[in-house]
């Protein structure tokens, strides 16, 4: 105490106030606020970061939270200090406070700061809507558009995975091509178990390869739930579910070209992010359709298409 105190009672006094200060601390504190405009819709590329290395770490390696906190801390501070002098229970202490807290305000800060259930990240990821595309990658590198097949195809390669990922019964997909001008070679056999479990229309999937103007790779639609794979830690994931009502079609984001994308989900589509007893290079993967993000054109830029066409949250399943 930098106030005159006898030796005896300057412990007495500092016991007090320590103890002032502790039964005034509140069970919890929330010393960050952000604002409904804060959001990581500007900074997408921390977000593919995040998907990339499978850590949330990205999101933290910053100093406004740090700062944020601190003053928020302080203002709690201010505001202790304040109920105390108030109260006149502690009046025989109120003197002394100021000069206490040269010595201990660190100390105090710390316990407030213990006591804190902001959550920033987690506030600010709630109201991003980010767009997100995943792929099939195989071990066929992609497809060629309509004019390079010559308007003929056979259920083999690349379109025998989009097909069996689709689960489209072959013989109707033969079917439904011949009936609208598509050639088809080769062998078509009748998985009939797939009917009526099918993922698109076998029309709308005549159309898309009519309309695939450039080589591409299938491509589904949707938005990226960042809640989720915030409290995941954005790990590794097994499956991807495309949900009802979202699209997906044929998408090249070397040159932007690709389909109409719009083939329309019948149902919930579950895809893995590994084939077993398939090649390394058979996998769906998921990134953030923003530009910024290092990932090529992203389909938003090329089809100019308003948010609400990526329909629904992708499920992420562990």
């Amino acid at each position: 105490m930098k106030r005159i105190v006898k030796k005896e009672c300057y412990k007495t006094l500092a016991s007090a106030i320590q103890q002032a200060f502790t039964e005034n601390l509140k069970k919890s504190y929330s010393l960050v606020f952000t604002d409904y405009k804060d959001t990581y819709e500007d900074a997408p590329e921390i977000i593919q970061q995040c998907m990339d290395e499978n850590s949330a770490e990205p999101l933290y390696d910053n100093l406004w939270d740090a700062e944020a906190r601190y003053e928020g801390s302080l203002y709690e501070l201010q505001s202790l200090t304040d109920e105390i002098l108030a109260n006149k229970k502690y009046s025989p202490i109120h003197d002394y406070l100021d000069d206490w807290l040269e010595d201990n305000r660190e100390q105090i800060l710390q316990y407030i700061e213990e006591r804190d259930d902001s959550d920033p990240i987690a506030e600010m990821l709630s109201r991003t809507r980010l767009r997100g595309r995943a792929t099939l990658y195989t071990n066929y590198d992609c497809f060629p558009s309509n004019y390079a097949m010559g308007n003929t195809y056979c259920y083999a390669e690349y379109f025998k995975d989009m097909i069996d990922v689709l689960y489209l019964n072959p013989a109707l997909v033969k079917k439904t091509f011949n009936e609208h001008g598509i050639d088809t070679i080769g062998r078509w056999p009748n998985l009939s178990y797939r009917n009526r479990k099918e993922a698109v229309l076998y029309k709308a999937f005549a159309n898309e390869m009519l309309n695939q103007c450039c080589f591409g790779l299938l491509t589904f639609m949707g938005m990226l739930p960042l809640t989720d794979l915030y409290h995941s830690g954005f790990q590794k994931h097994k499956k991807i579910v495309v949900p009802k009502g979202n699209f997906c079609g044929m998408f090249n984001s070397w040159n932007g070209g690709g389909s109409l994308m719009n083939m329309e989900l019948q149902r919930d589509l579950i895809i893995p992010t590994i084939f077993p007893q398939k090649t390394k290079y058979d996998n769906c993967s998921a990134c953030v359709d923003e530009s910024r993000c290092n990932n090529g054109y992203c389909i938003n830029e090329v089809y100019g298409m308003v948010r609400s066409t990526w329909r629904n949250n992708f499920t992420f399943i562990e």
